[in-house]
């Protein structure tokens, strides 16, 4: 083990040469308590060592994190033993165990040391993600689609319909016609086109964009989490239970992580209907061949398209009582 006086904070570039060559090492990190950080680079690992004083740190909810209660030969009484997954986050490691030497170097008892530590990175070291707001904005979007096509074609069809999860070009195909659902949480109708196919109509089959309007509901008691929204229509499936998990999976949905949503939403104002027609503003891979030279290298074509004022028409059923009605 290397002991120092002082403590010396390793750079990135260290804690990488480290598990990089294979070196595994032992310092002393405390100047005031004993403490003593351990690299083990075969199992990808940096431990904390220090008494054991006080009640053991609550770290169950954290599937990089572990702590027990340990002898060490040589050395009197009970010893805790901080274990960190450092798998491609080697440096954060080493920072998180520095800060808890450092709540520990202040006066506080290891389980608070711990606590207080971990709670700036709780995503990281949980191994958890959550959906990007965008992508969690466009999910409750079709979502709320979904949930009101169940009452008028039943779970089969409804869930049959969803196209969104599986990469097609549009979200919804219904028996007469296409659907794409935009979601903004902004004051204005204004959506993001992902591609140049997004709003290009299938030969012989009309195509409606969907605009859906959320904002954030704070304590209103109609307001929803996207956890909730999944919950609730999974408690309307019964036959098609299975696919539709596997359609949320696609989209990069994990049960496990569902604590992770916790804002709360509501609808900002009625859905709203557009025909995508040769009048509505899209950009879409024909109109592209006709005025672009060497069309052929231009690629991931994105825009914005703002609808607040453009005309909206009532959508056929099952969305003709789901988004507003002209009248």
């Amino acid at each position: 083990m290397m002991a120092a006086t002082e403590r010396e904070h390793l750079s990135p570039d260290t804690v990488e040469d480290y598990f990089r060559l294979g070196a595994a090492a032992a310092f002393q990190m405390g100047t005031e308590v004993e403490s003593v950080l351990e690299i083990d680079p075969s199992r990808q690992e940096m431990r904390l060592i220090s008494p054991a004083l006080g009640g053991e740190p609550e770290v169950a909810g954290y599937e990089r994190i572990a702590v027990e209660r340990t002898s060490l030969i040589g050395r009197q009484g009970d010893w805790f033993q901080l274990t960190v997954d450092a798998t491609s986050m080697h440096y954060e490691a080493y920072v998180l165990i520095e800060s808890i030497v450092d709540q520990l170097e202040s006066g506080a008892p290891f389980r608070h040391a711990v606590s207080e530590s971990l709670s700036g990175f709780k995503d990281l070291l949980s191994g958890r993600s959550r959906l990007s707001d965008e992508k969690e904005a466009g999910l409750i979007g079709e979502l709320l689609v979904l949930h009101h096509v169940l009452g008028r074609l039943g779970e089969n069809t409804a869930v049959g319909a969803w196209l969104g999860p599986l990469s097609e070009e549009h979200d919804f195909g219904f028996q007469e016609f296409d659907a794409e659902v935009k979601t903004t949480r902004s004051e204005s109708r204004v959506h993001v086109i992902g591609s140049e196919s997004q709003l290009q109509p299938v030969p012989g089959r009309p195509l409606y964009l969907v605009s859906v309007q959320i904002t954030l509901a704070g304590a209103a008691a109609e307001g929803f989490t996207l956890t909730s929204l999944i919950s609730l229509i999974r408690a309307r499936l019964d036959l098609s239970r299975r696919a539709f998990d596997a359609q949320l999976e696609r989209l990069g949905w994990k049960d496990s992580d569902a604590d992770l949503y916790r804002k709360k939403y509501q609808l900002r104002s009625k859905p709203r209907s557009y025909l995508v027609d040769l009048a509505f503003p899209a950009i879409t891979g024909p109109q592209l061949d006709e005025v672009v030279p060497k069309r052929a290298l231009v690629s991931g074509v994105s825009y914005r398209v703002d609808v607040s004022h453009l005309p909206f028409v009532a959508p056929p059923t099952p969305l003709n009582d789901y988004c507003e009605d002209l009248a």
